[in-house]
């Protein structure tokens, strides 16, 4: 299957319907949904959009199906030409008549064997060197796709986990630690613990600051994108908006900007910090 075949549009595919082909296949996808499927209709359409790939890939494929076979002239055939050998008896003489044969001119065997040596050798090393060169090109594509396939699968997970983190209600605070508590790694789970335990914390009969407050939280995620990718680690950008409202009084809304690294668990992405700038 080719490019042309993946995103459904003919080989002489205007720029402008390979585009609309390439939208309409990638708009049915969720964010951190098929992954893989969503990766070959985004390498298809890098190809496709840029001339001067698409021409070099049109030249591997070869003409399109139904084109004209090219016709070529065979190549003109030239007769044996016979060697001419002296005999014995005129060589050593100088007179006599020619004798037409075959002349001796092959190289001693321990000469042809050397030659074939030394190309076989140089067949080695050249194989070799490709095959390093195919195997380093193959393994930085692969790692390419599996830190692009990183970067979507963990930019859905933030934006799942941001929201619960970042949100809580005085109403039922410990409820909200421990539901936020699993998205995080062990190491930050932690610290998020000490930090949101002071919204608990009482005095003697006073209650802790969210509870004396009456504070409720609400964060919304507005906008999430990838700052770096690898395949078991990623730092992404997230745009998020709080509103907060304390007493019943008139909610009160902040924006922040976090960057969020986010650590492959198993099959899970786990939050592994939140700073905000």
């Amino acid at each position: 299957m080719s490019w042309y075949d993946l995103l459904g549009v003919s080989r002489d595919a205007s720029t402008q319907e390979i585009k609309r082909a390439w939208r309409d296949a990638t708009d049915k996808f969720e964010p951190g949904s098929g992954t893989g499927q969503f990766r070959l209709f985004n390498e298809a359409a890098d190809v496709l959009l840029d001339p001067t790939r698409r021409a070099a890939y049109d030249e591997e494929l070869g003409a399109p199906a139904g084109s004209a076979p090219v016709a070529v002239a065979p190549e003109p055939t030239l007769e044996p030409v016979p060697a001419v050998v002296l005999d014995k008896e005129t060589a050593s003489t100088g007179s006599g008549s020619a004798s037409v044969g075959h002349s001796d001119s092959s190289a001693p065997a321990w000469l042809m064997s050397l030659a074939m040596v030394l190309v076989m050798a140089l067949l080695a090393v050249l194989t070799v060197g490709a095959l390093g060169v195919g195997g380093y090109f193959w393994h930085q594509h692969r790692t390419d796709n599996q830190a692009q396939d990183a970067g979507q699968e963990a930019t859905a997970a933030a934006e799942r986990a941001l929201p619960v983190i970042l949100s809580y209600d005085y109403r039922h605070l410990a409820a909200d630690r421990d539901h936020a508590a699993q998205f995080l790694t062990p190491r930050y789970k932690k610290e998020y613990t000490a930090t949101f335990d002071k919204l608990i914390e009482s005095t003697g009969t006073t209650p802790g600051p969210a509870e004396q407050t009456k504070a409720v939280v609400t964060a919304t995620v507005e906008n999430i994108g990838v700052v770096r990718a690898e395949p078991g680690q990623v730092r992404v950008i997230a745009f998020l908006n709080q509103s907060t409202t304390k007493a019943g009084g008139t909610p009160q809304l902040s924006l922040n900007r976090l960057t969020v690294s986010m650590t492959r668990s198993g099959n899970s992405w786990l939050v592994e910090n939140i700073s905000s700038y």
